[in-house]
């Protein structure tokens, strides 16, 4: 397996923010770099789904989001009764 090349990026964080991901590598067993990495990566592919997903229902119109929607909505079984043990009161 290929190893990606790195290149050192240097940010400026709060102290509080040094001192939190410090004690979280601490009690999770990692490195600094490793959580750093990990954070950064999540949050990134969170962000670029999200734009995604906002790219493509901005190629929709209403009236064809709603009609997809209760078409996936319909397939779904209709529930039988609640058994009693799972009624919330």
């Amino acid at each position: 397996m290929k190893m990606s090349k790195t290149q050192v990026v240097t940010l400026r964080v709060p102290s509080e923010l040094k001192m939190r991901m410090e004690y979280e590598a601490k009690h999770q067993g990692v490195s600094m770099n490793n959580l750093a990495n990990y954070f950064l990566t999540t949050q990134l592919s969170q962000i670029e789904a999200l734009s995604k997903i906002e790219q493509r229902i901005s190629q929709k119109n209403i009236t064809e989001l709603k009609f997809s929607v209760q078409k996936i909505l319909s397939a779904v079984p209709k529930k039988k009764e609640i058994p009693e043990w799972d009624v919330v009161k």
